[in-house]
């Protein structure tokens, strides 16, 4: 019996330690995935931005247009003034005149608005440019390094989990079954030793009766609480140092 809780407890340390690869192992691709969506969403923001900008450049050449268009038409008025024969016609090239210096003057107003507005977009554009590529250097590094972390990982998980199948047949099959399910109920911990009395796994206290027949290694115990399988250390301890067990 005592071999097969020995057994059991190497199968729950081994098992331990391949859930925390397993866990950072999804944690780094769900980390890369972050980063990626963050560098897809800033470089969108970016060129939304970049094409505001087009467009405002593009209203602006329309507005000089307009302007200079609108100078065409002052002269062309004031040259029509020159030529004037009568109050009648001045008065109605003063007219003319007003309306074009008074539409000048908007577009004038318009156009520096826009120019001022331009500016600080093209200011805003290339901060968010300087951002976009430190976010894509980092993430090109982070990635390097997640790959890197990820073989890393994957090694040892494979040496930590050697030999699991050669413990796993020491255990009895309906026990290695009620473990496993255990570990798919209680976070990856089918197996927990005890500490002070008490379950180190969901720290319910024990009777002394279970205590000394955990100490004693006669038996599969488990936790009245958690249902995790339970052990001595001290039990285990004495059998893998080649002393007989209490």
């Amino acid at each position: 019996m005592i071999e097969q809780l020995v057994a059991l407890s190497k199968i729950a340390d081994i098992d331990a330690e391949a859930l925390r690869a397993d866990t950072e192992l999804r944690d780094i691709p769900a980390r890369m995935d972050g980063l990626t969506a963050d560098v897809k969403k800033l470089g969108e923001l970016l060129a939304a931005e970049k094409q505001q900008l087009v467009e405002a450049d593009r209203l602006l050449t329309a507005q000089d247009e307009e302007l200079g268009n609108q100078h065409q038409a002052l002269a062309k008025s004031k040259a029509k003034g020159a030529r004037v024969r009568n109050t009648r016609e001045a008065d109605a090239v003063e007219r003319e005149l007003e309306i074009i210096r008074r539409l000048m003057k908007e577009r004038e107003v318009e156009r520096d608005t826009l120019r001022e507005a331009i500016g600080k977009r093209r200011a805003s554009v290339e901060k968010h440019e300087r951002e976009f590529t430190e976010l894509e250097r980092y993430a090109a590094q982070e990635r390097t390094t997640g790959d890197a972390r990820v073989a890393e990982l994957t090694k040892l998980r494979e040496q930590t989990l050697a030999g699991r199948s050669e413990l796993a047949a020491v255990v009895p099959a309906d026990v290695l079954r009620r473990y496993e399910m255990i570990r798919s109920k209680r976070q990856g911990i089918g197996v927990a030793p005890i500490k002070g009395g008490t379950c180190s796994g969901c720290f319910v206290v024990l009777t002394p009766q279970q205590v000394i027949a955990l100490q004693r290694a006669e038996d599969f115990a488990q936790c009245p609480r958690c249902q995790r399988f339970l052990y001595s250390p001290e039990a285990i301890a004495k059998y893998t140092d080649g002393r007989p067990s209490a």
